[in-house]
């Protein structure tokens, strides 16, 4: 009988190999230093949602996760608080699409709720939250958890410019799939793990880490552009320069940095409404984007 070979011994041989490319499954992250400089650090709750359909104002909440963090000086993860995972009972039962996704059923969920007091405490003492799709999550959030409202969020989608660091897929696993990792998706606790792993992976080739590279893109303000009663005919137009269709407020929105403000603005009057008016503007910090109605 041969001598058993360890996966990782394994694993390092075909990683050093052209023609393999090795996944390494992603573990809970639990860091907890000796020392740490609180003088000069930022503490973030990282979360994700589950819900029973994709509009805030009709489906509810049915899985919610959350783990704080601690980032350094240089937007290392230093720290890592426990993970804390609440199932709650909707009004009405979990589709059968749902559950097909996440695995959640109705007898899961049954008599199940979330801690609103606990909750609502580790999300307040933080500096910021941070989701993958901030869009999406902080509606569910702040509907569910009103108390929670207000804070500064960052999103790893959306405040990262993964296309300039040389990544195409912009989904979570898609972007640890490229790091080297991979997780079983669909679970919020899970999510969250996996959120914690692209804040922490750095960026060799630009310097600093994904949290890093956030952080310092959602603290910029940026603008909301809305082409209210833009033309049928100019869908495509919009779509490609980055436009994005709001079904809530029904409206072609786009959301452009502060030096871009003025051409973005004088674009659309141009060629969306013949120089007879221009586009709604807003001005957005990091406390306002991507709440309900931005």
């Amino acid at each position: 009988m041969g001598v058993p070979i360890e996966p990782e011994v394994i694993a390092r041989a075909l990683d050093r190999h052209d023609d393999y490319r090795v996944l390494r499954r992603i573990r809970r992250m639990d860091r907890r230093p000796t020392r740490i400089d609180r003088s000069n650090s930022l503490v973030g709750v990282a979360i994700d949602v589950e819900t029973t359909g994709l509009d805030h104002s009709r489906h509810e909440v049915i899985e919610l996760a959350i783990q704080r963090f601690r980032l350094d000086a240089q937007h290392r993860i230093v720290e890592t608080g426990r993970p804390r995972t609440w199932l709650e009972q909707p009004s009405e039962p979990i589709p059968p699409s749902i559950t097909k996704v996440t695995g959640l059923t109705d007898a899961d969920v049954a008599g199940r709720a979330i801690a609103d007091g606990e909750a609502g405490c580790m999300i307040l003492t933080a500096d910021f939250v941070v989701s993958h799709n901030a869009a999406f999550d902080r509606p569910f959030l702040e509907k569910r958890l009103p108390m929670a409202a207000g804070r500064p969020w960052a999103c790893t989608l959306a405040d990262v410019d993964w296309r300039e660091l040389g990544y195409e897929g912009r989904t979570l696993s898609a972007l640890l799939g490229r790091m080297g990792w991979f997780y079983d998706a669909h679970r919020a606790e899970v999510d969250v793990t996996a959120l914690l792993h692209l804040l922490s992976h750095p960026l060799d080739d630009f310097g600093g880490t994904v949290a890093g590279r956030m952080i310092g893109n959602a603290r910029k303000p940026t603008w909301i552009v809305d082409a209210q009663d833009a033309p049928f005919s100019a869908r495509e137009v919009l779509k490609e320069r980055g436009y994005r269709w709001n079904a809530l407020r029904r409206v072609w929105s786009a959301q452009i940095a502060d030096d871009r403000a003025r051409e973005e603005a004088d674009w659309a009057s141009l060629m969306l409404y013949g120089g007879r008016r221009k586009p709604e503007m807003r001005r957005v910090t990091w406390i306002e984007r991507y709440a309900a109605g931005s």
